[in-house]
């Protein structure tokens, strides 16, 4: 099975295995439950429909769904959707600006979704540093890894008081 490959490709190359997942060129209906089958994944990042975690159901068991982002992207400059650096900048600060007003009154998450390929370039790396620094400025804010953001929202926001809401 491909899933298992690429698994042990990771473990080997890293040296742990991987506890999240996002599928490189978008999840098949099936990568969902082969997750649930394969088991050890705290979540996977197969979604842009929503703008906070949310638990599904995979295999008969809750499924954390920690979503990404295409507005965020610097895929933007590979489609020409972002001109320069600065513009990419400028995008992020707003989308930030926003997000930060709104998360006084509720959880909010603003993933920005990189790639070496893209923002690795030492022209566009200036536009993503001013942007760390500017959200770093801010008070309780919070740089985290997928596997953070599962973990957070795990312990806070279980699957078991979602199945009582229901």
């Amino acid at each position: 099975m491909r899933l298992r490959r690429a698994i042990a490709s990771i473990a080997e190359t890293t040296g742990a295995r991987p506890l999240g997942w996002s599928s490189r060129y978008g999840a098949s209906l099936h990568t969902r439950e082969l997750l649930a089958e394969e088991g050890g994944f705290a979540y996977d990042a197969d979604s842009y429909n929503d703008d906070l975690p949310v638990w599904t159901e995979a295999g008969g068991r809750p499924h954390l769904v920690v979503p990404g982002t295409l507005a965020n992207s610097d895929l933007k400059f590979e489609t020409g959707m972002t001109g320069s650096p600065r513009d990419f900048e400028l995008h992020l600060k707003a989308a930030f600006d926003r997000l930060y007003k709104e998360g006084a009154a509720r959880p909010r998450m603003m993933p920005v979704a990189l790639h070496l390929r893209l923002s690795g370039h030492p022209g566009r790396t200036r536009a993503l540093a001013n942007f760390i620094r500017y959200a770093k400025s801010f008070p309780d804010v919070w740089f985290a890894r997928r596997i953070d953001i599962a973990n957070h929202w795990t312990a806070r926001h279980p699957a078991a008081a979602r199945a009582e809401t229901e």
